[in-house]
């Protein structure tokens, strides 16, 4: 895998420092998301996929920067997980992501195409995690009124979550900490 420096550089050849996201640009917001999870202690792979978790595009931010056809070459430089998590994170329906956090494993997430993908109860923590920090990067820009927006939901996915960004979430939304079997 590269350093930090040539995958932002990849993403900047790539025109993602120009695509307003967010109240800012989407290199902006990936690098946060990126940010977030090395601050929270993820592993590089996560950290990776954090990075370029909506290069492809997802289903509330449609605009991809990197075209599918490009796949091999990210892969080749942020390595076949990284890369295979944030494909499906632009694959996935965010409602699919939510109510797996309900339905438990196993998890089986709608894509954007109508179909169904299959991920392991590992993948489907990492997922969540992405989602965890896609959506605390952008919430300082968001109105008040939208800040606790699926809380429901993020309540929920808690329990799948590492325990530090569990915590992230849980001091954002000033949820009582969850007591889970072996961490009492």
């Amino acid at each position: 895998m590269s350093g930090l420096a040539e995958k932002i550089a990849f993403l900047e050849s790539h025109g993602v420092a120009e695509l307003a996201h967010s109240e800012a640009n989407l290199l902006a917001h990936l690098r946060g998301v990126h940010d977030l999870l090395a601050q929270w202690g993820a592993r590089q792979e996560l950290c990776d996929a954090g990075l370029f978790h909506s290069v492809y595009g997802t289903e509330i931010f449609p605009t991809g920067a990197i075209p599918h056809e490009l796949r091999p070459a990210v892969r080749e430089l942020i390595g076949a997980e990284a890369e295979t998590l944030a494909y499906l994170f632009g694959t996935v329906t965010r409602s699919a992501l939510f109510d797996a956090a309900f339905d438990g494993p196993p998890f089986l997430l709608e894509d954007r195409s109508g179909g169904c993908v299959g991920v392991s109860a590992g993948q489907y923590a990492d997922l969540a995690a992405l989602t965890v920090a896609n959506w605390l990067e952008q919430r300082p820009r968001f109105a008040e009124s939208s800040k606790f927006s699926r809380a429901r939901e993020f309540d929920a996915m808690r329990r799948y979550l590492p325990d530090s960004v569990r915590t992230a979430l849980e001091r954002a939304y000033g949820f009582a900490p969850l007591a889970l079997a072996g961490n009492e």
